[in-house]
């Protein structure tokens, strides 16, 4: 039986593959890989790897808990990594050890995993992994649901153009619709996002899409939501910037001035 052996350090991602399943969950160098399932996890970058591998052999998912920055946050995974992994040093182990313990954690039933994208102007949308029953039932309902008004404008000008055509031509493109958009309703939706100019960020775990906001905002506390109920992101360090900026430009001195000196 293989033991699990303490050490003192915890595992970082130092390079990651690209391809890799890390990549996939955009992980990023220098995350550091806290716990695995809620459990501390110190037994070092082989035992990782050989657990991790043998999720996929079974089947299974787990709970992987990251820290970037200073923010934790975790992950369902069910594959190895694919990255190479750097020790942490006995004094950030011992800080982390510290955070980690006044973490919420919750049971993988609890967690739904989410996609995040972003734009320039750090606007995020967030979407759960998971397919809603309403896109197939009534698909302008999901739409409104998501905050698309623009393919919904689209969608309602098509049905009333099948309509003044045939009815029964509207119920069949109706029905074709209602499929099509819950087969493929997570494609659309980041189709929808790349079109408005958003790329992916990040995947996290989380209990309910304000959760997810609420680590999303942590790691980035400029973020922007559509619709959310945290408060506007504080803009603080911009000003702060510009204050700086207008010292800066007043203590230039005047080449006339410099010239009369």
């Amino acid at each position: 039986m293989d033991e699990k052996k303490e050490t003192n350090f915890l595992v970082k991602v130092g390079t990651i593959r690209s391809r890799s399943y890390a990549s996939s969950l955009f992980l990023k160098v220098d995350d550091i890989i806290v716990a695995l399932n809620n459990e501390l996890y110190i037994f070092g970058e082989k035992k990782l790897v050989s657990e991790l591998k043998e999720l996929k052999k079974e089947g299974e998912k787990a709970i992987l808990t990251v820290l970037r920055g200073d923010t934790f946050f975790d992950l369902i995974i069910e594959n190895s990594l694919g990255c190479k992994f750097v020790t942490t040093t006995a004094e950030e182990t011992q800080k982390i050890k510290q955070q980690f313990s006044s973490k919420e954690n919750f049971d993988i039933d609890e967690l739904q995993q989410y996609s995040v994208m972003r734009d320039a102007f750090r606007k995020y949308d967030v979407f759960s992994n998971s397919h809603s029953l309403m896109a197939g039932l009534f698909p302008p309902l999901w739409l409104i649901y998501s905050q698309k008004w623009w393919v919904l404008s689209i969608f309602i000008a098509f049905s009333c153009l099948l309509l003044a055509v045939n009815p029964f031509v509207f119920l069949f493109g109706w029905l074709l619709t209602s499929i099509y958009c819950y087969k493929a309703q997570l494609n659309l939706l980041y189709s929808f996002s790349m079109l408005e100019g958003k790329v992916f960020c990040l995947s996290i775990a989380a209990k309910s899409i304000d959760h997810a906001h609420k680590i999303i905002r942590e790691i980035d506390p400029k973020s922007k939501f559509q619709y959310s109920k945290l408060p506007h992101p504080h803009l603080e360090e911009v000003k702060d910037e510009k204050n700086q900026n207008n010292s800066d430009s007043e203590n230039i001195i005047d080449e006339k001035k410099e010239a009369l000196v």
